[in-house]
């Protein structure tokens, strides 16, 4: 397993890969109505964002990416065939570390509020847990040990309209 950065070169594959998720698997078309594209996401991966690339017997296996600017865990993406592998865990463990290193001391993301979810029970068996939840969707936090609360989570909330756009 290689974790690295993304580079601008592979977000293509990435948002194809992101269509290939066993759950929550979004079309590049139905990114693209919400405003995910190769061009946005590769704007942001030079700016507020920065992500992290699994690779597995030549394969993209996942990747992760966090926004910088708000503390947010953005997305992780799985392949169905490298689930259960460790994937997930070590692209969560980057992105975390990324957005500490950044000062964040409270970190948030929104998920499917189904428990029989992977996401769902992923994130609380990583220290995850429930803040709110709106419709079918899920607001999560985790206070990052040993970090200064500031900037909060309180200080930072997602747009009116994103809570349940797909990562």
């Amino acid at each position: 397993m290689t974790i690295r950065l993304i580079e601008a070169s592979d977000v293509s594959e990435l948002i194809k890969l992101r269509a290939s998720t066993r759950e929550n698997a979004y079309s590049r078309d139905a990114l693209r109505e919400v405003g995910i594209t190769e061009e946005s996401t590769a704007a942001r991966l030079r700016t507020t964002h920065r992500g992290w690339l699994c690779e597995m017997d030549g394969t993209k296996a996942g990747f992760a990416i966090g926004d910088g600017s708000t503390g947010e865990l953005w997305v992780i993406a799985v392949l169905p065939e490298y689930e259960g592998r460790g994937v997930g865990t070590a692209l969560l463990d980057a992105v975390e570390a990324w957005l500490v290193s950044r000062g964040w001391g409270e970190l948030w993301l929104w998920t499917s509020s189904d428990p029989k979810k992977r996401a769902f029970s992923f994130y609380i068996r990583h220290g995850w847990v429930v803040s709110e939840t709106k419709d079918d969707i899920v607001y999560m936090k985790k206070k990052m040990p040993n970090q200064s609360s500031e900037p909060t989570l309180s200080s930072v909330t997602p747009p009116a309209g994103q809570e349940s756009r797909p990562r």
